[in-house]
């Protein structure tokens, strides 16, 4: 997905923060690189971007597979980053394979709203299907669960209630195995939390945000 999926959040949080919504290479506008690229490699590209903006005590946020990229690059860039938020992290190990991601995608395709679901297909278009197939081969391929006890910065994972791609036991796993991270849910919501309710999200992520930038 694009930066695009995350604006009605990124609107919601400028009130009362500098904020910046990424495309990484290969999705939305950006150049398409050679091949897909891995979960670090994706992560080394945001830690540059970090770095070229000159960013101080930076909070990165991700979404479903954006949240292996925002780990990957905390545990490989000590000290760049302030605190990091997950939204509906992937991949949990009770459906690590195509077939059973492919389910719940479908479960929850099916509990998003149109103007939701509109954005998601256009994104996976503009990808292609040989890209996003050989994506979500790097996607399975990467343990954020490993990853995630080596994140020695503040953290919150979030997700909503309706969210059938990161259910209740994955986040409070991920919480338990993270050095210093809380779990907020957001009532009735479905996967894509940050496009369909932005100003309950911001609310429930401000009191974290504010601890951060103390």
């Amino acid at each position: 997905m694009s930066g695009e999926y995350f604006l009605p959040f990124a609107h919601a949080l400028a009130t009362d923060h500098d904020v910046y919504a990424l495309d990484l290479p290969g999705y939305g506008t950006t150049p398409t690189p050679p091949r897909a690229l891995t979960v670090p490699e994706l992560g080394e590209v945001l830690a540059q971007v970090i770095r070229t903006l000159g960013l101080d005590a930076a909070v990165v946020m991700g979404h479903s597979m954006g949240c292996q990229i925002v780990v990957d690059t905390i545990v490989r860039n000590p000290g760049l980053c302030a605190g990091y938020v997950l939204i509906g992290p992937t991949v949990d190990p009770a459906a690590h394979s195509r077939p059973a991601l492919a389910w719940r995608l479908l479960r929850d395709t099916v509990g998003e709203p149109a103007a939701n679901n509109a954005v998601v297909f256009r994104n996976y278009l503009r990808m292609g299907p040989l890209r996003y197939l050989r994506t979500a081969r790097h996607m399975l391929a990467d343990r954020i669960e490993e990853a995630i006890i080596r994140c020695h910065v503040p953290g919150l994972v979030v997700r909503g209630t309706r969210d059938p791609i990161a259910p209740h036991g994955w986040a409070v796993d991920l919480v338990r195995l993270a050095p210093d991270a809380g779990l907020v849910e957001i009532p009735g919501a479905p996967h894509a939390v940050q496009y369909n309710r932005p100003e309950e999200l911001a609310a429930a992520c401000a009191p974290f945000l504010e601890s951060v930038g103390r």
